[in-house]
C-alpha cells in the first residue's frame, strides 16, 4: 500500500526497525538511517522458520542484491 500511494515516502529509522519494522522500510522510497548502535534492521522472524510475509524478502533483494539479501533472509542476520 504504501509504494503505491504515488508520493515519494521517508521511513526514518532511529532504533530496532525488525520484522514487520523492516518490511515497513523497505516499501518506502527513500531510508534514512541514524548511525547510533541501537539501530538495527533484519528479519529475525526466519530464525523461527517463518517467512517474512509483507513483500520483504522481494524488496530486499531489489535494494541491496541477491547475495546479500539471501544472507539476511536465510540466516535471519541484520544489516
Amino acid at each position: 500500500v504504501i509504494e503505491t500511494l504515488g508520493v515519494p515516502t521517508i521511513a526514518a529509522i532511529n532504533g530496532p526497525a525488525l520484522g514487520a519494522g523492516c518490511e515497513l522500510a523497505l516499501a518506502c522510497t527513500y531510508r534514512v538511517c541514524a548511525d547510533h548502535k541501537k539501530v538495527q534492521i533484519g528479519l529475525p522472524e526466519v530464525k523461527l522458520g517463518l517467512l517474512p510475509g509483507g513483500g520483504g524478502t522481494s524488496r530486499l533483494a531489489k535494494i541491496i542484491g541477491l547475495q546479500e539479501a539471501l544472507k539476511i533472509i536465510l540466516l535471519g542476520g541484520a544489516a
